[in-house]
């Protein structure tokens, strides 16, 4: 696996979930890089994982790829 700073990651796979594990502070730029272990479009499925993994894989994250979706109040709009 190869590093990749998270920002990085999230732009790489829109509209995804990443389970990055490894991670680590990166003391020149302040910037946390970790590997990719998972990309999903399931949400479920990507917590599910890193609770899978525990401990085994160091300090773990999930979050959302960038989502530029519009949205109002905390609602998506959908466009059709």
């Amino acid at each position: 696996m190869e590093k990749i700073w998270c920002g990085e990651a999230r732009m790489k796979y829109p509209k995804q979930w990443l389970v990055m594990v490894n991670l680590e502070d990166e003391p020149k730029t302040n910037k946390v890089i970790g590997d990719v272990y998972l990309v999903t479009p399931n949400k479920d499925e990507a917590y599910d994982k890193v609770m899978e993994l525990g401990e085994s894989m160091g300090r773990t994250i999930v979050f959302e790829g960038f989502n530029d979706t519009p949205q109002i109040g905390g609602f998506e709009l959908c466009r059709q």
